[in-house]
């Protein structure tokens, strides 16, 4: 809950919210892009047929509930849309931290600072979310060939739930990756491999439950969803947890940095919290 608490009180208590406000709305494009390219609901219609599937196409459409076209187009529009507004936000959050001013200056030097940073954490998420995805695909089309429609099933649920409990440990391993390299200068591979390493034995559990348990909002509320059948619906809830969580875990990455790092934040002065003026008799 430490890492949880000190992005709450980053994102809502200091400023009245003023800064979660700012930074959803920059993430906004992003979740809806992602909302577009993979939508939750859809494993939801997907259960209704999947013993049927016999082909890895239809596996990884969910029986034709994901479009793959229009799917296929979102995913280089989520990235570009990654690439611009979370270099923004980064560089947005790494100077409130630094020099306590939380403000966008200027939009485009925003983006020109932090994008080779973003740019290598957003390639190596996407990537890694599409080799999730074909693994998740190929035993999906493996469980619906059993026999037995209740253990394909169970199958299919055990599947989908290790898929994405593996995807978001690896992002916790990695969550530290770009103030790493926004603040250290490192390389993508060194940063990677530090950030990583600060993150041993209680560290690492601790974060992997500020990670995982927001994280399974996203297909546990999609899916819930997906029972209405409307797509529309599924969309704009989607998008709206999508930009939620993004704005969560950027804000988390460069908090916990400074807090497993031990760095004095000059956005977070003691007499905020503890100073209260005398009352007048």
């Amino acid at each position: 809950m430490k890492y949880f608490k000190k992005t709450f009180e980053y994102l809502f208590r200091l400023e009245k919210g003023k800064r979660f406000l700012i930074l959803f709305l920059f993430a906004l494009p992003v979740g809806i892009a992602i909302a577009v390219a993979m939508p939750q609901g859809a494993l939801t219609r997907w259960f209704s047929a999947f013993e049927h599937v016999a082909s890895f196409e239809g596996a990884w459409s969910y029986d034709g509930n994901v479009n793959v076209l229009i799917s296929g187009l979102a995913v280089p529009a989520a990235f570009i849309l990654a690439l611009f507004f979370l270099s923004v936000m980064t560089t947005i959050i790494s100077r409130s931290l630094r020099v306590g001013v939380f403000r966008a200056e200027s939009v485009f030097r925003d983006f020109n600072e932090g994008f080779i940073p973003v740019l290598h954490g957003v390639f190596g998420f996407v990537v890694t979310a599409l080799l999730i995805k074909v693994i998740m695909t190929l035993l999906m089309q493996l469980a619906s060939e059993v026999t037995s429609a209740a253990l394909a099933a169970a199958l299919t649920v055990l599947i989908a739930i290790a898929a994405y409990v593996g995807f978001f440990m690896l992002v916790t391993l990695g969550i530290l990756y770009l103030p790493f390299m926004c603040f250290n200068g490192l390389g993508a591979f060194a940063a990677f491999t530090q950030a990583a390493g600060k993150l041993s034995g209680g560290t690492y559990r601790r974060m992997s439950f500020a990670v995982i348990l927001p994280s399974l909002l996203l297909p546990l509320v999609g899916m819930t969803v997906g029972i209405a059948e409307s797509q529309v619906v599924s969309l704009i809830v989607e998008s709206l947890l999508n930009t939620v969580l993004l704005t969560y875990f950027m804000a988390l990455a460069f908090v916990s940095y400074y807090e497993i790092s031990g760095l004095k934040r000059e956005d977070y002065p003691r007499e905020y919290f503890y100073y209260k003026p005398r009352r007048r008799h």
